[in-house]
C-alpha cells in the first residue's frame, strides 16, 4: 500500500510512519531525514534546503522534487510518506504519479505539538533522537548509546516551531482537500498514547 501521514510537527507522524513500516515492511520515506542527509554530506541541494529549514521555512517544491522523486520511483512495493506532501503543487505532483491507497491526518492542539517538539533532543555524536517527554536519555544531557552530548537543533526551538506551524495552517492544509478526493482520508486524534494511535491506524489498514 501507498500511505501518507500528515499533521503538524510534533503530531507522531514519524513514529507512526516507523511503526508501520516494521509491521508490513513498507519502507519509511521520511523528507525531512532525506533533506538532513543531504544537509549532512553538505550537497548543493543540502546546502540550498538548510538556508530554508534554519529560518522554519517549507523548502521549495522544485527542490523537494529533486530530492524525493529517485526515491518514490524506487519504491514499487509500496511506501509511507511523512512530511509529503505539504504544498498543493506536491500533492497534485503525487497523486498525477501514484496510487494513493490511505492518508493519516494526525490531529494535535497547536500547544502540545510546541511542548512535544521543544522536548526533542538529539546526540551530536551519533545523531540517536530522543525526546525529553516520552524516551528520554538515562542521564540527562548525555546519549545512552555513545555518551555524546544532546543537543536542540536549531529549528527544534520556540520561535521556528511557531514560525513552521503557521506554515503549515497556511500551506499544508490546502492539501487536505485533494487527498479527500483522491483516496480514503482518515482524521486521527494525535493527543493520546502511541499505542492507541497505532492500534487505530492497523485497524484502518486492515479494512
Amino acid at each position: 500500500m501507498n500511505v501518507i501521514f500528515l499533521g503538524v510537527q510534533g503530531s507522531g507522524k514519524g513514529t507512526q510512519a516507523k511503526l508501520l513500516s516494521r509491521k508490513y515492511g513498507w519502507p519509511h520515506i521520511n523528507v525531512g531525514e532525506k533533506f538532513r542527509e543531504h544537509i549532512k554530506k553538505e550537497t548543493k541541494l543540502g546546502k540550498t534546503a538548510a538556508e530554508y529549514i534554519h529560518k522554519g521555512e517549507l523548502v521549495p517544491d522544485k527542490y523537494v522534487f529533486k530530492m524525493i522523486e529517485p526515491t518514490l520511483l524506487e519504491a514499487n512495493q509500496g511506501f509511507i510518506l511523512d512530511g509529503f506532501p505539504r504544498t498543493e503543487k506536491q500533492a497534485e505532483y503525487l497523486l498525477d504519479e501514484f496510487d494513493i491507497d490511505v492518508s493519516f491526518y494526525l490531529n494535535l492542539p497547536e500547544k502540545v505539538a510546541i511542548t512535544r517538539i521543544q522536548a526533542r533532543r538529539h546526540c551530536n555524536r551519533c545523531h540517536k533522537d530522543y525526546n525529553l517527554l516520552f524516551n528520554p536519555p538515562k542521564e540527562y544531557g548525555i546519549c545512552d548509546a555513545c555518551g555524546g552530548k544532546l543537543v536542540q537543533r536549531k529549528d527544534d526551538k520556540k520561535d521556528a516551531i511557531e514560525k513552521r506551524i503557521q506554515e503549515f495552517h497556511k500551506t499544508t492544509k490546502k492539501v487536505i482537500p485533494l487527498l479527500k478526493k483522491a483516496c480514503r482520508f482518515v482524521d486521527i486524534d494525535a493527543d493520546r498514547t502511541l499505542e492507541e494511535i497505532h492500534q487505530d491506524i492497523i485497524a484502518e489498514i486492515e479494512k
